[in-house]
C-alpha cells in the first residue's frame, strides 16, 4: 500500500500526538506545513487524535487481557499401566 505525501504526514501527526511524542510531533508539523497542509488542517488532525486518545481504553485492556490470559488446562497425560486398556503401551 503506498500512500501519499500528505496522507503520511498526517499520520506521522496522528502518531506523534497518541504517543505524546512532542519532537516528532514538530517535525511532522514542520514537514506538513512543508507539504501544503493549512494550520487548520493540522490543528484538525491535531484534534482528532486528541479525541480518540480521550477514549476509554475497555475494549484494549479487554483485548490484553484476553491475550494474555493463562491458557486453559490442558488435559493431563495419559499415563500408560498394565490395566489401561489403550494399547498405547504395547509396541505393534
Amino acid at each position: 500500500m503506498s500512500l501519499d505525501q500528505r496522507s503520511t504526514v498526517v499520520a506521522q501527526i496522528s502518531a506523534a500526538v497518541a504517543c505524546n511524542a512532542l519532537a516528532a510531533l514538530r517535525l511532522a508539523i514542520t514537514e506538513g506545513l512543508n507539504v501544503g497542509l493549512t494550520k487548520v488542517e493540522i490543528q484538525d488532525v491535531v484534534s482528532l487524535a486528541k479525541d480518540v486518545q480521550q477514549q476509554p481504553i475497555s475494549h484494549v485492556t479487554h483485548l490484553i487481557d484476553q491475550i494474555l490470559r493463562e491458557p486453559k488446562k490442558q488435559p493431563q497425560t495419559h499415563k500408560h499401566s498394565a490395566n489401561c486398556g489403550c494399547n498405547g503401551h504395547h509396541h505393534t
